[in-house]
Parts: C-alpha cells; sequence; structure tokens
C-alpha cells in the first residue's frame, strides 16, 4: 500500500515539474514577444540610463530583481501555477493606458505601463498565488524607469533655502536671488545637478531593497523608505551649503570645481552609510514568509498546456492593442498647413517690429518660432515681447511639453523664480505662468501659458490631456504653442510695474489671448 502511494507521489511531483517547466517556458516566450512589441519603449529606458548619470542605476534593477526571485526558487516549488484568463482585462486596460500615453508622447507614462505590462502577463500566465510570492521583486522592477525629473525645480529651491539658513547660522553674510546664493568670496548657483535628484533617487532605491531584507513588519518598512526619502533631501541641502563654506573659508581655492561633485559623493555615501547602520539596529531575523503548500492534484498535463498556450496567445494580443492602435492612428492624414499670426499693434501699441537682443528659448526640433516686439506709445523703454512656439506634429522628444524644454537657455538667461499668476482680462481671471529670469545684463519678466488644439492652459498635465484628446477626436489637429509675453524689468524693486505693463498689453491687444487667432491656418 505504501509502495503505491510513494509511487502516486512521485508521478504528482513528476507532473508538477513538467507543469512549471512548461509555464516558465510559456511566460518567457510571451516577454520575449512583449519586449519586441514594445522595443521602442524599451530602448528609451535604456537610453536614459546609459546618457544620463541620475538613472544610471536603472541598470541594475532587472539583475537584482531576478535575483531575488531567483532566491525565492524553493517557495515558488510548492506553488502550482495557474493560468489567470482574467488578466485578459486589465492588459487592455494598461494597453489603453500606454497608447494614451503615446499619443500625448509622455514617455515615463509609456515606459511605467510597459513595466506594468510584464507584470501583468507574469501574473496572468503563473497565477495570482505565484505573484503574490513574488510582489516584491515584480514591484521593484519600477525602479527600471527613469522618472523623476519634475521634481528638480523644488529640490533646486530647497536646496538653496538650506544653504543659506546654514551660511546665516553660522554667521556668513549671504544674499539670496532665485538660485543664485552670493557671499563676500563669490556666488553660487544651485544647478540642476545640484537638485540631489540622483541622490534621492539612488538613495530610494537602495532604502526600498534594505528595508524589504531587513524588516518584516509593514509600518517599519514604510518608516525606513520614508527616510530614504527625507535624509538625501535634508543632507543634499547640507552638501551644498558645506561645499559654499569650504570655498568660503579656502577663499574660492577649494571646492569651487570638479572636486566640489567629489566631496558630494563622499558625503553622500557617508549619508547612506549611517542610514543603513541606525536602521541594522531595528532588523528583524529573517522570518521567511509563509506560503501554503498547494495539494498534490494529479492535473491533466495536456489540458494544462493548452491553458497556459491559450492564456499566453490572448495576452499578447491584449498587449498588442496599444501599438497596432498606435501605427494606425498616425496612417491618418494630420493638417500641418497652419501658421502662428502675430497680431498686429494696436491704439497704443507700435509694432511688431524685430527684437535685438539675445534670447534663445531651448526648445528642440519646434518647427515655428517666433518673437516680436511692441513699443507703448509716447512712452520711453516700454516695450514688450511677443513670443510663440508652435508643434503643428508632435512626436516623442518633438513636442511642446517636455521636462527638457525651458524659456532659458542656461547660458545667458538663467531662472530666478517660476509661479503661477491669475491676470485680469476684460474682467475675468485669465491663468498664466510667471517666470523671472536673468542675464549679464539685467531681469526679464515672462507670463506665458499654452495653447493645445483650442484649449487654453498652464498646467502641464492637462495640456497632455487635451494633446491625447484632440488627436483621438480630430485627428487633424492644429497642434500645441506656447504663447510668452514679456518685458524687461529695470530692477528688482519696480516688478510690479513690469506686471501692471504686461497686464496692459494683455487688455489692450485681446488677440494675442484668443484661442482662434492665433493661428491661421488652410
Amino acid at each position: 500500500m505504501n509502495t503505491i502511494k510513494e509511487e502516486y507521489k512521485y508521478q504528482v511531483h513528476t507532473s508538477w515539474g513538467s507543469r512549471w517547466v512548461f509555464a516558465a517556458s510559456t511566460v518567457s516566450f510571451i516577454l520575449i514577444a512583449l519586449l519586441l512589441i514594445y522595443r521602442d519603449t524599451l530602448t528609451s529606458i535604456i537610453a536614459i540610463w546609459l546618457r544620463s548619470e541620475t538613472f544610471t542605476h536603472g541598470i541594475l534593477i532587472f539583475p537584482i530583481s531576478g535575483y531575488m526571485i531567483w532566491t525565492r526558487r524553493k517557495e515558488l516549488q510548492q506553488i502550482q501555477p495557474k493560468p489567470q484568463p482574467v488578466a485578459i482585462v486589465l492588459i487592455c486596460l494598461i494597453a489603453i493606458g500606454w497608447l494614451l500615453a503615446h499619443i500625448a508622447a509622455v514617455q515615463f507614462a509609456q515606459q511605467l505601463l510597459f513595466i506594468a505590462l510584464l507584470i501583468g502577463i507574469t501574473w496572468g500566465i503563473l497565477g495570482s498565488r505565484v505573484v503574490r510570492a513574488l510582489t516584491f521583486p515584480l514591484a521593484y522592477l519600477f525602479f527600471a524607469v527613469p522618472i523623476g525629473e519634475a521634481l528638480i525645480p523644488p529640490l533646486q529651491d530647497f536646496t538653496a533655502y538650506v544653504s543659506v539658513k546654514g551660511l546665516q547660522m553660522t554667521g556668513v553674510p549671504v544674499y539670496l536671488e532665485g538660485l543664485y546664493i552670493t557671499i563676500p568670496s563669490g556666488t553660487f548657483e544651485v544647478a540642476e545637478a545640484c537638485s540631489g535628484l540622483r541622490y534621492l533617487i539612488s538613495s530610494l532605491a537602495l532604502g526600498t531593497l534594505y528595508a524589504y531584507l531587513s524588516y518584516q513588519s509593514y509600518y517599519k518598512r514604510a518608516i525606513f523608505i520614508a527616510f530614504s526619502i527625507i535624509v538625501p533631501i535634508i543632507a543634499n541641502g547640507i552638501r551644498a551649503y558645506m561645499i559654499i563654506m569650504i570655498a568660503y573659508l579656502s577663499s574660492m581655492k577649494l571646492a569651487t570645481g570638479i572636486d566640489h561633485i567629489i566631496y558630494g559623493w563622499i558625503f553622500f555615501g557617508a549619508v547612506i552609510f549611517f542610514l543603513f547602520w541606525a536602521g541594522s539596529f531595528w532588523r528583524e531575523s529573517n522570518i521567511v514568509n509563509s506560503i501554503s503548500v498547494d495539494s498534490l492534484i494529479n492535473s491533466n498535463t495536456s489540458n494544462s498546456k493548452k491553458q497556459f498556450i491559450l492564456t499566453g496567445l490572448l495576452l499578447i494580443t491584449a498587449a498588442s492593442l496599444g501599438p497596432i492602435s498606435a501605427i494606425q492612428l498616425y496612417k491618418q492624414p494630420i493638417n500641418t498647413a497652419c501658421t502662428v499670426s502675430i497680431p498686429k499693434g494696436s491704439l497704443n501699441w507700435s509694432g511688431p517690429f524685430h527684437p535685438s537682443d539675445v534670447w534663445d528659448p531651448s526648445f528642440p526640433s519646434t518647427e515655428q518660432d517666433t518673437r516680436q516686439v511692441y513699443s507703448l506709445n509716447n512712452e520711453k523703454n516700454k516695450e514688450i515681447q511677443i513670443l510663440t512656439i508652435y508643434y503643428p506634429e508632435e512626436t516623442q522628444d518633438s513636442e511642446l511639453i517636455n521636462s527638457q524644454n525651458h524659456l532659458y537657455d542656461g547660458k545667458v538667461w538663467q531662472r530666478v523664480s517660476e509661479e503661477n499668476q491669475l491676470v485680469a482680462l476684460e474682467g475675468k481671471n485669465f491663468q498664466v505662468r510667471e517666470l523671472v529670469m536673468r542675464s549679464t545684463n539685467g531681469y526679464r519678466l515672462v507670463w506665458y501659458w499654452y495653447n493645445i488644439s483650442g484649449w487654453q492652459t498652464i498646467n502641464l498635465i492637462k495640456a497632455k490631456i487635451f494633446e491625447a484628446w484632440g488627436k483621438l477626436i480630430h485627428p487633424q489637429t492644429h497642434g500645441s504653442i506656447l504663447i510668452a509675453v514679456a518685458t524687461d524689468i529695470i530692477n528688482t524693486v519696480e516688478v510690479e510695474k513690469s506686471k501692471r505693463l504686461l497686464s496692459k498689453f494683455l487688455n489692450e491687444n485681446p488677440a494675442t489671448t484668443s484661442p482662434r487667432s492665433i493661428l491661421a491656418c488652410k
């Protein structure tokens, strides 16, 4: 009797192992097919890893996730993989989301949804219990997505604030103007590279991994991850303060060149070491998560294989909806026979004239950009510049809304401050984005907004939604325009006078803010 029972267990175990091999093979082939279908999204991720020091860590994410999955192989052997056809619904929704992100040229959203597709297909083929056992290794893949550049401006502002407070507390005379910190020895700029984003992202990726490996309770993991975010932000401000102090005490002989970057990485390494060392005092014993063993059910292997294959084919078909729909959408003709119509001067304003100064905003691959000057009649040195940047057809890296696009070039002009403003136009509030920038010759006040297929906004998320919606309901879209009006600021005390001048121009030239007046289409 025992011999028969042992033989039965052996047969079921063999069937079970065969099921796992076939399931793993199926998910591997389907994921390879997914990588080929979404190769453009995958290559965009890899390209950013290779060119940006901020996101170089992404190269290690997939190997780390793969290693964590490998370490759980014994636990996985106790689970019977079982396809989940319901995952097809989720894959369809993700594919539609990817399509919308592709239409609006939101690259990071495409990349996030691509990772979600990888996880969703794994769930659909291997089942809920397998994915539940691999929740963290699979979720950790999201760290491979190069995201976070939108945090650079607020991180720059915070770093400048902490640096100035530190200098004031230590008795160093200091003057802060936007991102420029002036001390008796010289002037420092909190550039984008000094924002600390690379420290923050690296700390968060490492801290999340450390929390998972060191703690079992969720609240301890959450607390440590929170500190992995807070500590590098504060530490970067202290780092910037220390660099300025070293330069101040050495009469600008130290920490003003490449050495300040070296000091920064040494300091960051010390901070991370301290963070992990402090976290080790609350480290919990490594308790293996319990996984109940599936019952030994001698299922029909032939039917199981058919189920894996059918589910895999349905999943990859659903995932293909995004790229296939994108190809069909872009086959439709797009009306590019439009030009920006610069309004003529009004009763109180002369122009437009060609500007004589240098102002080259950083908007690559734009097809049409214009800049004209208007002068207020009978008023000396009261001029307004109007700038338009037009993209009749947008593609990835050739788009109006992009984190790399700026109204200042970073060389001649640099950002001082930026915020939202409400302007009263004919009794109604008109929202603009206010930018103050500076050059060696002075300051310039800029008000700007976006016109997306007839909708006006200053919200970047809304602008992207308008782009996607416009292309879906009206493929012959008129494109996207940035409209800006600017005037020079004589001195920082007279900013309000410059604002009143811009407001006067917009009120007396309503065509500037009219969505239908700015474009002339055949």
